[in-house]
């Protein structure tokens, strides 16, 4: 509820459904101060609910800018999508509150103006003005470890035109110490000597080059940066994310469409006082062992924290379509790798199969679909020219009213079961006398689905 009303008001300003703001906050305040049960009349369950003196007297702060013809410019992105929200800035325990609005007609029109509850009542105690047609973004860090927040805003110019500012908030004395422009950053912990830092990604679009500058706040208050090359041919950032590399060194990893349809992925890391990409070849320009040319994304396949990068491998070829599985490998901070596990994985269908080592080099797959509501991946043995041998399992994907009897007729057995979908198996040969291994257990224990946010443009 609160979300949703925040979106409509962004959109509308504040005019007369501004209290709603309010109204919505005391609402949740009450109901988390909720305990055991009441009884309560179908009239007190439609009344709006008091709003507390602490919350009125809030929204008559807000309120003077919104009577002058101020509206609420909420960001437009990111996990701080408010436009109003509570952040202890000067680290003394106590939240201060802060309006995100736009005056039209001012040569500075963006506003973020703080306020902080004194005896009482909310004074303005620090405003942030800037440019541009809206905010894009704003986190909240601590860079040099002293406990007090600095904000970092990305401010929207124009289409595709975005300037990065990070504000010092000592005192309640608004310094800008970081000014760029930025096509995505993130707040991220490389160095692991101080407080968080911030990543600033650029690309250019003309050219297809990027680059990353990493900007740190040293104890004495100097900014210091470090830049990295990102893969040439980039077009779009897809996915930001940091991760712990093998051997525990922090990194993060960014993601990009890349030559029309595949990805790559560029890992970042701080080595040596410095930010270094370390999958980049310096020859080529571009993380060539990171290059896919489908789009799944990195995740941790093994579950030990550590996001792993796939890659491709062509099977060996028993029907016309071309079949590939995944080998997933992980990173250490001077840019080796590690392979640590490797997957068959069915887009169409949404699941995917970890394979056993012993697997690898002996297999091949063919679809065979025929029932309706039913779709067939078979596994067959290969033998050294790549020849077809006899086939040994097959997976099902089955939907329609019927796919729980369907999922469990004559040898079936079901490896998963999703609100419309079951997926099930059949092993066609003698376990005990198979050169693979293989066993219901073993693939119930492999079998897997593959949600949305593994790949690009595809559920």
């Amino acid at each position: 509820m609160w979300y949703n009303y925040n979106v409509y008001l962004c959109k509308t300003g504040g005019g007369g459904v501004k209290k709603l703001i309010f109204v919505l906050l005391a609402a949740a305040a009450m109901c988390l101060g909720l305990a055991g049960c009441m009884e309560t009349s179908a009239d007190d369950l439609y009344a709006l609910p008091e709003l507390s003196e602490g919350y009125l007297k809030l929204q008559s702060a807000v309120d003077k800018f919104l009577s002058a013809g101020a509206e609420y410019a909420a960001p437009a992105s990111g996990a701080n999508r408010q436009p109003i929200q509570r952040e202890d800035i000067d680290g003394d325990g106590v939240r201060e509150v802060l309006a995100f609005l736009s005056v039209a007609g001012s040569d500075r029109p963006l506003k973020i103006v703080i306020f902080q509850n004194i005896d009482g009542e909310y004074s303005e105690i620090a405003r942030i003005e800037g440019e541009g047609s809206g905010i894009e973004s704003v986190s909240y860090l601590d860079m040099d470890g002293d406990g007090i927040r600095e904000l970092a805003v990305g401010w929207q110019m124009g289409a595709g035109i975005n300037m990065l500012s990070v504000y010092s908030m000592k005192s309640w004395q608004i310094s800008q110490i970081v000014n760029t422009n930025y096509s995505e950053f993130t707040v991220c912990e490389l160095d692991g000597e101080r407080g968080s830092e911030v990543l600033v990604l650029r690309l250019s679009p003309s050219d297809l080059t990027g680059e990353a500058e990493h900007y740190i706040l040293t104890r004495d208050g100097e900014v210091v940066s470090s830049t990295a090359r990102l893969s040439s041919g980039l077009e779009a950032i897809e996915r930001v994310r940091a991760t712990p590399l093998l051997g525990g060194a922090s990194s993060v990893l960014v993601e990009s469409t890349y030559n029309g349809s595949g990805l790559v992925t560029d890992i970042l890391a701080y080595r040596g006082s410095r930010l270094v990409n370390i999958t980049v070849d310096e020859a080529s320009g571009v993380s060539d062992a990171t290059v896919r040319s489908y789009k799944p994304y990195c995740r941790d396949i093994n579950g030990d924290g550590v996001l792993d990068v796939p890659r491709p491998v062509l099977l060996p070829s028993v029907s016309e379509t071309p079949y590939y599985m995944l080998e997933w490998y992980s990173y250490y901070s001077y840019g080796g790798a590690r392979q640590v596990a490797t997957t068959y994985n069915n887009y169409t269908d949404s699941w995917y199969l970890l394979l056993p080592r012993e697997w690898i080099g002996s297999f091949a797959v063919s679809r065979e679909d025929g029932a309706s509501g039913e779709r067939t991946v078979v596994f067959s043995l290969v033998d050294g020219d790549g020849q077809r041998g006899r086939d040994f399992l097959a997976i099902y994907t089955i939907t329609g009213d019927n796919r729980e009897e369907r999922a469990s007729a004559g040898e079936r057995f079901v490896l998963l079961e999703e609100e419309e979908t079951v997926y099930a198996a059949r092993i066609f040969v003698n376990p005990d006398n198979f050169p693979l291994p293989i066993s219901r257990e073993l693939l119930k224990d492999s079998f897997g689905v593959i949600y949305s946010e593994w790949i690009t443009g595809q559920t």
